[in-house]
């Protein structure tokens, strides 16, 4: 989880200018899978802050690296 700790919202880490597009996309994929977990424990009644609004934004910056791109 390299975006742990460092980065507060999907956008801060969209705008240290010291990753590169393939870092960028990697570590909010990542973010996205974590918080996609914690949304299926919390939907098993497990606590936890809803991820929902996380996960909206993550989808919208990974969405906005790879349009147009060869993947």
């Amino acid at each position: 989880m390299a975006y742990l700790g460092k980065y507060t919202s999907p956008t801060n880490l969209m705008s240290d200018q010291s990753l590169s597009r393939d870092e960028k996309i990697e570590m909010l994929e990542q973010w996205r899978d974590d918080k996609k977990a914690l949304l299926r424990a919390s939907e098993e009644g497990m606590e936890g802050d809803d991820p929902s609004d996380v996960l909206r934004k993550i989808k919208q910056l990974l969405s906005s690296l790879t349009d147009g791109s060869s993947e």
